[in-house]
């Protein structure tokens, strides 16, 4: 199937709305599913953890889980209610809240540091923008944010149905993006946002005695309200 008839397919199947169960189901079936290890101290003195800290995305907590010892007040907040039952995160000071990221239950210019870790890597086209609309609207004045999304070089690349360029559809109805360095940067300067820093994190992993390309971009950046 075509590429535009792919997407036009997928979308009737897959309204804006529905799109979160996906992620249920996903959370339901497999449980716990991102083992991987981020080193998210290399970006601490980017970061002010002792204001009001955020996590999208947070999935199974693995992020907000290395700074429960540093922030203050750490809130999570996932489109996937089922993805709570997996969190190992119990400290009951950490608050969980069920949400879009593309219309966050959230106050305006509230938060300190905002984590966005592969949100935008499972974003629909056009959605990247409102994401990042929402996270400029809820950053304090001065405060930070840290993205991280796939690159094209990374292993998963290529992986399902290309519904539209860099962008794949996989057999349980999640979508992966992935995105260059000038088309992140351009996304994040018009949410009015400014970049403070930008780097690539390439290795290799071995999976069944072959070795794979895993590469991905991390971008901090900060609210010039």
């Amino acid at each position: 199937m075509a590429t535009g008839l792919m997407m036009m397919w997928w979308l009737m199947k897959n309204p804006p709305n529905n799109y979160p169960l996906a992620w249920n189901n996903s959370y339901e079936q497999k449980g716990q599913q991102w083992r991987g290890h981020f080193d998210l101290a290399r970006y601490e003195v980017n970061l002010n953890l002792t204001g009001n800290v955020l996590e999208l995305g947070s999935g199974d907590g693995n992020t907000a889980s290395q700074i429960l010892n540093k922030a203050s007040n750490i809130t999570c907040l996932d489109v996937a209610s089922s993805s709570f039952q997996t969190m190992p995160i119990k400290d009951m000071s950490v608050g969980k809240i069920v949400g879009d990221a593309r219309s966050l239950p959230l106050k305006d210019q509230y938060y300190s540091t905002i984590i966005c870790r592969h949100v935008l890597t499972h974003a629909r086209q056009g959605d990247e923008n409102l994401v990042l609309q929402e996270i400029s609207r809820a950053l304090a004045p001065g405060g930070t944010a840290l993205f991280e999304v796939f690159t094209p070089n990374d292993m998963r690349y290529g992986k399902g149905q290309e519904i539209e360029l860099d962008t794949f559809l996989r057999g349980d109805d999640l979508i992966w993006r992935f995105y260059n360095e000038d088309e992140l940067k351009d996304l994040i300067e018009k949410a009015g946002l400014k970049i403070q820093k930008i780097e690539v994190l390439a290795r290799t992993v071995r999976h069944d005695g072959v070795e794979h390309q895993r590469e991905s971009l991390v971008v901090v950046a900060s609210s010039v309200q």
